[in-house]
């Protein structure tokens, strides 16, 4: 059991190394369904149980304060592996915070003209925040060993261990003996 939970804390809230894109999108696909049960669990099954309102959003906060360390971890080992320092992942704030503070001032003042420039002001956040997903977090990384660590392609996938036991990596990044159709 110890060593179950040391590899997902390794897996998931660990700042430190390269992830490949591989295990990237992996890991971040299993991050969103997990979020995803755990949301419908906070929406739909705790208030049929009766758990008060504040219970309800103090478990809402802690999810997404897990969800949050968890893809911060994901997205900073992933820009380390681009060859890029993980400060880069605040981009995010920026324009999240920016667009929020926006949206509330033109909000309060009433003004329609605001409320069209705050909605090109989503719109951008969006699009950058797609660039920033495709620049990323489709690029392969940088080959060989960087400031951050070493290559998780020649280092973590060196071996691998499927039901059947040990076997090595080919030269084209596929196990040795999976048949690829």
């Amino acid at each position: 059991m110890n060593d179950w939970m040391g590899r997902l804390k390794e897996a998931y809230f660990s700042f430190r190394g390269r992830l490949n894109r591989r295990r990237f999108w992996i890991r971040l696909m299993y991050l969103y369904f997990f979020m995803q049960i755990l949301g419908m669990v906070g929406n739909y099954v705790l208030p049929s149980l009766g758990v008060p309102q504040r219970m309800v959003l103090i478990y809402s906060l802690v999810i997404t304060l897990f969800f949050w360390m968890s893809s911060a971890s994901l997205w900073v080992r992933r820009f380390h592996d681009c060859g890029l320092s993980g400060w880069w992942y605040g981009l995010y704030f920026t324009g999240i915070v920016g667009v929020l503070g926006f949206l509330i001032y033109a909000a309060n003042a009433g003004d329609p003209s605001l409320m069209t420039t705050a909605q090109y002001g989503v719109v951008g956040a969006l699009m950058a925040g797609l660039f920033v997903i495709i620049r990323f977090g489709l690029r392969r990384g940088t080959a060989g060993p960087n400031r951050f660590g070493p290559d998780p392609l020649s280092v973590s996938q060196s071996t691998f261990r499927g039901p059947r036991g040990g076997g090595h990596i080919g030269s084209d990044g596929i196990p040795e003996g999976v048949k690829v159709y």
